[in-house]
């Protein structure tokens, strides 16, 4: 056989084979997949889908208890392979596969190069990619929203605790992403914020907590002006806001601000405790700088401001921190300078009980008369916020009387509130662990106490709201000389707010707590019955001794169900409790409280007091006390005194 025909031959063959396999690919088609197979290859050779910046990117982390890789994005979008979630590397290889097809199929109407900005821009850092092979996409739409959002610097935001909303009774975080300052300075409030929330409506009250907590809500990611942030939460919910400047370069800025687009659109199913609006601005910074690895201090549960601890306790993270009082810690801060009187001048002026031209007749020191004016305007614009003083005509009306009676007086000096002297993030950690010894009922006794969160009235008050308390899934076990370790109590949640009577502002006091406990007395087989428990009321405080004790008084409700109860199982009642919080030195406070109690159907009354003081030794650890003494009509008296310490993580 000649060679001449073997050749024609292996052709004819080679022929046939290409029609059975379709069409030819073309020659950029085979360039193409020639070039992605080498990149493939090379991001195997470099390890990149086991980086730390390729995890962060996917949100993916360890399951603590399987041990198995799994992604946070709970968006089907998100993923560019099918078992992406689970599979980082298979999700690697599909990512810059897809980079080569510009159909505009993905969330948007994007290419998933446009999609994916920051997935983009890494793998290009790390492989070198050929514009010949695989040009830079054109993103009209990414680029436009790219334009807007212009970062110098990058601010972490936390408002304070706000006890009135379940989604925000540990506080909020957020970021602020600063552009460069114009000629004439900063302007903060035109810059814009990127937040986390839950896609929920807060006035489901305790749907909205449940849902929460049970993973039910679509979590979001958004960004806004700053100032509808202030009116939020500044003037509205009347929280003060901390501001923490953030020392990231500018590639690391651009990297944060391109994942906040693949972002955008991707469902996150949102959890109170652990997946919510904090620890997912945490995945931001590591995107941003994935050494960082912040969000991975974070397991089970991940409150604000742990995380804001975390941020400020990173070595060369933090830059500087500014305070912005809201529109209450101002006017109290104004009915300081006042006094009384005065405070009763600028609540009249804001009425209209008292005009303007009374009021020079009633100071004559234009200074003062001065601050008495600018108090009163701002106490209508708060009272309008909060909707006290009819429509808006008529809020600018007052103000506008009130305006212009202060442009006829000299100018003054501004009114600043000062900085408090503790930001949040100085306080003690929010986790707690008690170990308490002595009796009850003449019985030897040791009680072992813990918490996630939060902080009590008797807790380290450095960095933390005045009067308000918010303890979750509080437990205690106990354990007798005779006896065995068992559970004494079980509180999921326990809140109490304490707000100071004010001459401008109307201040609102309230408690709850739902709770599992035992029964004080024993029955004859000496054995003590498990109950549930809700208590709490409306209240009234007051500050005395300036400042320094903060008595109260609550209408006492209580609501009880126990199966061994002598008569019925349920009980209900109500009555008045009444106590102070008293501060007697640095580091040492003490609360005394007593009540009294009838309830309905015949059930015996109750009464009883209660003393505790707690000694700070230092930032983690303190010194307990605590004494309580109850009775009910018919029953022994109980009486169980403990001390022992207390430590703070």
């Amino acid at each position: 056989m000649s060679k001449p025909f073997l050749t024609a031959l292996m052709a004819a063959l080679a022929t046939a084979l290409m029609a059975c396999a379709g069409p030819a690919l073309s020659a950029t088609e085979s360039d193409q997949r020639a070039y992605l197979g080498t990149l493939q290859a090379r991001a195997h050779t470099l390890g990149l889908a086991d980086q730390r910046m390729w995890r962060t990117l996917l949100h993916d982390v360890v399951h603590p208890l399987t041990r198995h890789d799994r992604s946070l994005a709970d968006d089907p979008d998100f993923f560019l392979h099918p078992q992406g979630a689970t599979r980082p590397a298979d999700e690697l290889d599909a990512t810059l596969a897809a980079f080569f097809d510009p159909a505009e199929t993905h969330a948007l109407g994007q290419s998933a190069a446009c999609r994916f900005p920051a997935r983009f821009n890494w793998l290009n850092e790390q492989l070198g990619f050929d514009p010949a092979h695989l040009p830079r996409p054109d993103c009209p739409r990414y680029q436009q929203w790219r334009s807007g959002v212009q970062a110098e610097r990058i601010t972490l935001i936390f408002p304070s605790a706000y006890l009135n909303s379940p989604a925000s009774m540990y506080g909020h975080t957020f970021l602020r992403l600063d552009p460069p300052a114009p000629a004439g300075g900063e302007t903060p409030l035109l810059s814009y914020a990127i937040s986390y929330a839950a896609a929920g409506n807060e006035a489901e009250g305790l749907a909205f907590a449940l849902k929460g907590l049970t993973g039910l809500y679509a979590g979001e990611f958004s960004n806004s002006p700053y100032y509808l942030r202030i009116r939020d939460y500044n003037d509205l919910e009347n929280r003060d806001i901390w501001e923490y400047e953030l020392k990231l370069t500018p590639p690391e800025i651009a990297r944060l601000i391109d994942h906040t687009w693949e972002l955008g659109p991707t469902r996150f199913d949102y959890y109170f405790f652990d997946e919510n609006c904090a620890y997912h601005l945490l995945s931001l910074l590591d995107a941003a700088r994935p050494e960082l690895n912040l969000s991975a201090q974070f397991t089970w549960w991940a409150l604000p401001l742990d995380t804001v601890k975390a941020v400020t306790q990173t070595q060369g993270l933090l830059g500087a921190v500014r305070y912005r009082p809201s529109n209450a810690t101002e006017m109290r801060h104004r009915a300081g300078l006042l006094g009384p009187v005065g405070s009763a001048q600028a609540k009249a002026l804001s009425t209209g009980q008292l005009s303007p031209a009374a009021l020079a007749s009633q100071e004559p020191d234009t200074a003062r008369r001065a601050l008495i004016l600018e108090t009163a305007e701002r106490l209508v614009t708060y009272d309008g916020s909060q909707g006290r003083l009819g429509d808006e005509a008529q809020v600018q009306r007052a103000r506008m009387a009130l305006l212009m009676a202060r442009a006829q007086l000299p100018r003054g000096t501004p009114v600043t509130v000062p900085t408090p002297p503790d930001e949040p993030s100085t306080g003690h950690g929010t986790a707690r662990i008690d170990v308490m010894l002595g009796q009850r009922n003449g019985q030897g006794l040791v009680e072992l106490a813990a918490r996630p969160a939060y902080h009590d009235l008797l807790d380290q008050p450095e960095g933390f709201q005045r009067g308000a308390a918010i303890q979750f899934f509080r437990m205690g076990l106990s354990k007798t000389a005779q006896g065995h370790l068992q559970l004494e109590r079980l509180t999921p949640v326990e809140i109490t707010s304490l707000s100071p009577h004010e001459p401008l502002l109307a201040a609102r006091s309230w408690r709850v707590e739902m709770s599992l406990q035992r029964r004080a007395q024993a029955r004859a087989d000496g054995l003590r019955p498990l109950g549930a428990q809700v208590r709490g009321g409306p209240g009234y405080a007051w500050d005395l001794a300036g400042e320094r004790v903060l008595a109260y008084a609550f209408l006492d409700n209580h609501l009880a169900w126990e199966r061994e109860l002598d008569r019925q199982a349920w009980q209900a009642g109500s009555g008045l409790a009444a106590g102070a919080l008293v501060d007697l030195g640095p580091g040492w406070r003490v609360q005394a409280e007593a009540f009294a109690r009838a309830y309905l159907g015949g059930q015996p009354g109750a009464r009883g007091a209660s003393l505790a003081s707690r000694w700070r030794l230092n930032r983690d650890w303190n010194l307990q006390g605590r004494c309580e003494v109850s009775l009910r009509q018919g029953e022994p008296v109980n009486q169980t005194c403990l001390m022992g310490l207390q430590r703070y993580w």
